[in-house]
């Protein structure tokens, strides 16, 4: 059989694209590699803001620390501050969750266009083929090749290359994935986001900041956080940038922020509703503006014959935790995967089966951290018990596995698609318990008791940050079980219903509701 034209051609150089293009040329040069994109240059984007498990990606399989430390800046965790019901708290009195250092574990704030740049000229030094300027036109998947026509620049003639593999990295264009019907409406989760970038942000670790309250962090830098300021109903991130570039954006639910926000000046209007905010955007610089009307959706399919979809032209769910470039991180580790062991003669099927299945596992599993959540975002008593709870089980169930590439193992995947269900209803059980929660809580009036003047350091519950990484299956379900029991406790005690420790609740029967577990029987 004749060798096609590419043995792989990637349609976008984006985020998704370009890390694909890296990891494929770092771990078969043997393999031929096509990357077409349809823009010239480089922009700011959203998705700037990393975790643990696509900061180990970069640093561990694609080689890029130095540069990473060199020209973008670490992050310092997750810091969320909480306000009065009048939102007129000024930040040095409202409730903080935050780090008092960098984190064990290292992630990044990303300059996506500095970032997306390095990686195009990266992946051609790399021996890449990489095209800007290239519309694709037509995608014909096929024996024994696929086809992928395009045009290179406005004027230039049309192309038409034979492709071993096809990998659709085009975003939300989605342009195979919608040629495919493979996308799927999540209506159950409705949020939108806008977002702009901003020069001259008042700086949080600045010297007009007053000294007492930079002593009660150790002096730690709040501004290298990715800083939330929660609300009833909504969030919004300050992220810092390399060059002093501030992005900030808000990501609401849909029943509690008007859609005015998906404009400019909507959303200027409404930050500065918010005193905290006001004070530190004051007379910045807006530098652009973007918006979506909707984030969630979900896909049919992640791996086809000899065709992939990967970050976000496959499925989204929502960017409170970042667990978009999570996914990125999946889906090219299993796409390259399932590319090399093809082109070298294996049978991928039941790899790809088991892919397949622990992505849409891992979706589902994803958006009960997010659905009918966003009404007890705004309480310091609430965010802190499912905080600690989201933050372990992260490390518990995700990290941990990654780290030392259990998604990869036959064996290993086998036992997690046993457990997903399990696992996934066990999830959705606690977002109806801090639901119950929520609506007690308000009931009372209890919603902004402790909002003001309170201090937790973000990972004080997870005494096991270190150990991450060297974990056991075992160990790492008896801390996720552990971080069950703690949650469940704390809810139960908010819900008047204290939870003896010599009390026959068992957990398996909390889990599938056949235990008394909230004032709602639920």
């Amino acid at each position: 059989m004749n060798r096609p034209d590419y043995d792989v051609v990637i349609l976008g150089a984006g985020l998704a694209g370009s890390l694909l293009v890296r990891q494929l040329r770092l771990t078969r040069p043997d393999l031929s590699v096509l990357c077409l994109e349809r823009s010239t240059g480089t922009s700011y984007k959203v998705g700037e803001a990393t975790v643990e498990l696509f900061s180990n990606y970069m640093v561990r399989k694609l080689g890029l620390t130095t540069y990473l430390y060199e020209h973008h800046l670490p992050k310092n965790g997750l810091r969320f501050f909480f306000d009065n019901e009048q939102k007129n708290a000024p930040i040095e009195r409202m409730s903080e969750i935050g780090s008092y250092g960098l984190p064990f574990h290292p992630s990044f704030q990303l300059d996506r266009s500095t970032l997306e740049r390095e990686l195009r000229d990266g992946g051609r030094r790399l021996g890449a083929e990489l095209i800007e300027g290239a519309k694709v036109t037509g995608v014909e998947l096929g024996e024994p090749h696929h086809h992928v026509t395009f045009c290179e620049g406005e004027n230039g003639s049309e192309r038409r290359v034979s492709a071993g593999y096809v990998v659709d990295a085009t975003g939300r264009a989605s342009l195979l994935a919608k040629q495919l019907d493979l996308r799927v409406k999540v209506d159950s989760h409705r949020c939108l986001a806008s977002w702009a970038r901003l020069g001259n942000v008042v700086d949080l670790d600045g010297p007009q900041i007053d000294q007492a309250w930079r002593d009660r962090v150790h002096n730690t830098s709040r501004r290298l956080s990715t800083v939330h300021f929660m609300h009833r109903g909504y969030w919004v991130w300050l992220i810092p940038l390399k060059g002093g570039v501030t992005s900030i954006g808000i990501v609401g639910d849909t029943r509690h922020v008007e859609r005015s926000v998906l404009t400019k000046d909507g959303l200027r209007e409404f930050l500065c509703r918010q005193r905290a905010c006001r004070d530190l955007i004051g007379d910045a610089e807006w530098l652009d503006f973007g918006g979506y009307g909707q984030l969630a959706y979900g896909t049919k399919q992640w791996f086809g014959d000899r065709w992939a979809v990967v970050g976000e032209s496959a499925a989204f769910s929502d960017p409170f935790y970042s667990p978009g470039s999570d996914f990125i991180t999946l889906a090219n580790d299993y796409t390259a995967d399932l590319i090399a062991r093809r082109h070298d003669g294996e049978d991928i099927a039941e790899r790809q089966r088991l892919y397949e299945g622990y992505l849409q596992f891992r979706y589902q599993a994803n958006l009960p951290l997010y659905h009918e959540q966003y009404d007890l975002f705004g309480s310091y008593d609430l965010l802190s018990i499912k905080w600690n709870f989201d933050i372990a089980n992260y490390y518990c169930l995700w990290v941990n596995s990654y780290m030392v590439d259990q998604h990869l193992s036959v064996e290993d995947l086998r036992h997690e698609l046993r457990q997903a269900g399990f696992v996934t209803k066990t999830l959705e059980r606690f977002g109806r318990l801090f639901r119950d929660c929520e609506r007690v809580v308000t009931q009372r009036g209890d919603y902004f008791q402790h909002n003001l003047g309170e201090l937790a350091e973000g990972l004080g519950d997870v005494s096991f940050t270190k150990d991450v990484g060297k974990m056991d299956r075992k160990q790492a379900e008896a801390w996720s079980l552990d971080t069950f029991a703690k949650a469940r406790s704390r809810c139960f005690e908010m819900l008047g219903r204290p939870v003896d420790q010599d009390e026959k609740l068992g957990f398996v029967d909390f889990v599938n509701g056949r235990a008394l577990a909230t004032t709602s029987g639920g």
